[in-house]
């Protein structure tokens, strides 16, 4: 499966956090992930920036926490209705969204994936295995169009729990869309556009003729389900001339200025954002026995 650009990803994830660490008052609460050998941040140019917004949304080692508790919630919940449910097993590539926001930053995953999404490591469905009545029981029933409510279900219960009464479940909805509109924003700036045309330069002189990143990210020729030779040689001159030329820092200033400025002019509103986020972290922690 491949793994378009920012704009489709951040659209689609449940939690998306679009960070690889988390704001300054939570930093030192955050455990470093290890370097995981699927996607190991050390060989990402993205490994060390942290947008503005991050402190208000969750980073991956709070979105592993919120999932853990929820998990060890939708467990008990469903226990009581009488089914032995336990989650996945399956071993998810540590990749987080920074390392893709601004086009495929990993030297690692280029080589071995090209622009596809590293492969988990697929373990025993537990859903699966449940039967109908008791994914009806994990997940309610399902919606008009087939799928499960989201809020239904041992997982809808878990989520209202974990986000406290009368409250959305997660990062709140204005961080998430301050977050996607600085990218939106970020990428048509005329610092931004500049800097992508010296990347494109630096394709053209290895063979490659795309405008920006996200063209070439999002090369048809790449859609197959598997990855090809071609695929892997593009997208490592791509992150060579990402290194090269400095986009990704550059393209990263520019969206931190704006993230920034619109911080501030919504400080009231994003500090309730950010303590609903911490009094989700702690009831999340306080079920899985931690301190936080």
């Amino acid at each position: 499966m491949r793994k378009t650009t920012a704009t489709a990803l951040l659209a689609t994830a449940l939690l998306l956090a679009g960070c690889s660490g988390s704001g300054d008052g939570d930093k030192a609460a955050v455990p470093e992930q290890p370097d995981s050998s699927i996607a190991p941040k050390s060989s990402s140019l993205t490994a060390d920036l942290v947008l503005p917004i991050e402190g208000y949304i969750f980073s991956e080692s709070e979105l592993g926490l919120m999932t853990n508790a929820m998990s060890s919630l939708a467990q008990r919940c469903m226990k009581r209705s009488g089914f032995d449910y336990r989650p996945d097993d399956t071993q998810s590539p540590d990749i987080g969204v920074m390392d893709r926001r601004y086009g495929i930053a990993n030297s690692r995953t280029a080589e071995a994936y090209g622009y596809h999404f590293p492969t988990p490591e697929a373990g025993e469905s537990a859903t699966k295995a449940l039967g109908e009545a008791g994914r009806v029981a994990l997940a309610g029933k399902p919606l008009a169009d087939g799928s499960f409510d989201p809020d239904g279900g041992c997982i809808g219960e878990a989520k209202r729990r974990l986000a406290g009464k009368e409250a959305e479940f997660g990062p709140d909805k204005a961080a998430r869309e301050l977050n996607m509109e600085s990218y939106v924003r970020s990428k048509k700036d005329p610092r931004v556009l500049a800097v992508f045309r010296t990347w494109s330069s630096c394709m053209a002189a290895k063979g490659y003729r795309y405008a920006s990143p996200m063209e070439a990210i999002d090369d048809p020729e790449f859609g197959a389900e598997k990855t090809g030779p071609a695929e892997i040689s593009t997208a490592r001159a791509d992150v060579e001339c990402k290194e090269k030329t400095g986009l990704v820092r550059a393209w990263f200033d520019v969206e931190s200025e704006w993230q920034r400025t619109e911080i501030e002019k919504k400080a009231e509103e994003l500090a309730r954002i950010k303590r609903h986020k911490t009094d989700q972290l702690k009831r999340a922690a306080a079920e899985m026995g931690e301190s936080r």
